[in-house]
């Protein structure tokens, strides 16, 4: 569950106790209850729209492993904190690429540069993404962890926020959230 945003306009960092981990970010959802929370104006419909394609391609190459970190200023309510609509969705795939074959492999690098260029994937789906492999070395992924919670868990002003887990690899839930949008007046 995402829960509402706080006194401070973020998604709070926890929902009472911060040593219960059931109450701490990064919160578990799916891209249905994300776009049902989220959805709230034509710009951040656009980007739902974006981040929704991105994860259909993600499926599509194979990359069904993992799971992505959603933050940045689109998991706040900019639209009173700083009187602005959201540009983009700060995203992190993490995924594991030794269940990929090498052909997909190519495909990624070939097809999708999307996937590993922040500045295409900003461009062509309104996300702001990084891949992270968090198969490759536990000491590395401790490290890159570290990175992504520390910069993820604040807003440019400092303040404490959370972070929306999306599962990979669950396509009739994100078909299921593209039909949402689509059904969508505003």
């Amino acid at each position: 569950m995402i829960p509402n945003f706080d006194h401070n306009n973020v998604t709070p960092p926890h929902i009472g106790n911060p040593t219960d981990r059931s109450q701490l970010s990064p919160y578990l959802s799916n891209s249905l209850e994300f776009v049902q929370q989220f959805a709230t104006s034509p710009q951040r419909i656009e980007i739902l729209e974006g981040l929704l394609k991105f994860r259909k391609k993600l499926n599509e190459v194979g990359i069904i492993e993992g799971f992505q970190w959603l933050d940045g200023s689109f998991t706040e309510n900019i639209e009173i904190s700083e009187e602005r609509a959201p540009r983009d969705l700060d995203i992190v795939t993490l995924f594991n690429p030794n269940i990929l074959a090498p052909e997909q492999i190519d495909e990624i690098q070939n097809n999708f540069i999307d996937f590993s260029d922040f500045n295409t994937s900003k461009i062509n789906y309104k996300l702001d993404h990084y891949p992270f492999n968090y198969a490759m070395n536990p000491l590395f992924t401790i490290e890159y962890t570290r990175y992504w919670i520390q910069l993820f868990s604040h807003n440019r002003l400092g303040i404490w926020k959370g972070i929306i887990r999306l599962e990979l690899n669950t396509p009739e839930i994100d078909d299921s959230a593209f039909e949402y949008l689509n059904n969508l007046t505003l």
